[in-house]
């Protein structure tokens, strides 16, 4: 079979791998659609947890498809030709932290991934058995492949805000207006946010944001928290969630938060990157700081729903859609936007 083999964000070549096994308990599946993440990019992070194939992580994981091969012993409910979403991360359910919620920092979710080596980035994956018992879902005829990729980040999201919360007439302020901001802008929408401003770099990236609800647009030169506390009649955010991975967001979203608020850090920085947290200031104003790591089966499933009852619209957000041949110009594309860029998906049988 092909594969897109990883050596940076400027060097993936497509090359012709060993097919694929299916053992007992696992399921073949024909990758149909696999969306480019914001993850698959950092290059630092994939040089680091992937690297070449057969590294930890899979090389892209964002992905549809169709049931080609199913091992003995797998449940009867699944068949060939089956049209599915599959997730390479799935919980144990069994460890103190699945057993207290945070499921998706439990040690088996960080360290599952498909079979082969080369993550969905390639015609076909194989779902080791742990997959299949907790990592597959059907995917409706109402919804695309194309559509489909949009559930794990949209599950991410949702996690997130499980731990910010974005109801009960909030003001929040989102920093990045990338995929995951502009998914945080219409999850916080329907859970009943009030006023939700979003920051960004890139003007044609707010332009974005005010189509898909923002209520205000702050360009990141300016002086952001001060900015949004002069739209927000003078107060700081009662939820801030930083999505752009740069540690100057991090400032950014300690000075905007409010009093009895909370911080969401959705995205990570480069890990050698330290920055400093004035405790006096958190005490004083009983800020809460907050981490939210991928989705789980739970979020998947709500993301799922969201999607096929068109509750949230990821329709606008495909941009780009890539054969296998040219995953490297999706991961350029990515990493580098260019005016109206946003969302690149490939297609692996192409």
């Amino acid at each position: 079979m092909k594969a897109a083999i990883y050596f940076s964000n400027s060097d993936i070549r497509t090359e012709d791998v060993d097919d694929l096994s299916v053992g007992p308990g696992e399921i073949k599946v024909k990758i149909m659609a696999c969306g480019v993440c914001g993850s698959d990019v950092m290059e630092w992070y994939r040089l680091k947890r992937a690297g070449r194939p057969g590294g930890i992580g899979a090389f892209g994981h964002e992905c549809t498809g169709i049931i080609t091969e199913v091992g003995s012993k797998v449940d009867l409910k699944w068949n060939v030709g089956d049209r599915v979403v599959v997730t390479h991360h799935v919980a144990c359910n069994t460890c103190n932290v699945c057993l207290r919620g945070h499921t998706t920092a439990c040690d088996t979710l960080q360290k599952t991934k498909f079979k082969n080596a080369f993550g969905a980035f390639a015609e076909y994956v194989v779902l080791p058995e742990i997959n299949v018992d907790r990592g597959i879902l059907r995917l409706p005829e109402s919804v695309s492949f194309e559509l489909g990729t949009f559930i794990e980040p949209l599950g991410s999201v949702l996690r997130g805000n499980q731990w910010a919360p974005t109801s009960d007439g909030r003001s929040i302020l989102i920093i990045g207006a990338g995929i995951t901001g502009l998914l945080h802008i219409q999850v916080a929408r329907l859970n009943g946010a009030g006023y939700i401003a979003v920051s960004d770099i890139n003007p044609d990236r707010l332009k974005l944001a005010q189509k898909f609800g923002a209520d205000a647009i702050i360009l990141a030169t300016e002086d952001v928290p001060k900015k949004f506390k002069e739209l927000n009649n003078g107060l700081g955010a009662d939820t801030v969630i930083m999505t752009a991975p740069i540690s100057i967001c991090v400032k950014q979203s300690l000075e905007a938060i409010g009093q009895g608020g909370t911080i969401l850090f959705f995205a990570p920085t480069n890990p050698e990157i330290q920055s400093e947290i004035n405790l006096w200031d958190l005490w004083q104003k009983e800020i809460t700081i907050t981490h939210s790591y991928g989705a789980d089966f739970h979020n998947l499933s709500t993301a799922l729903k969201w999607i096929q009852y068109n509750r949230i619209n990821v329709t606008d957000m495909i941009t780009h859609v890539f054969p296998l041949e040219e995953t490297v110009e999706g991961f350029l594309l990515t990493a580098q936007p260019r005016e109206g860029s946003l969302k690149v998906i490939i297609h692996p049988q192409e």
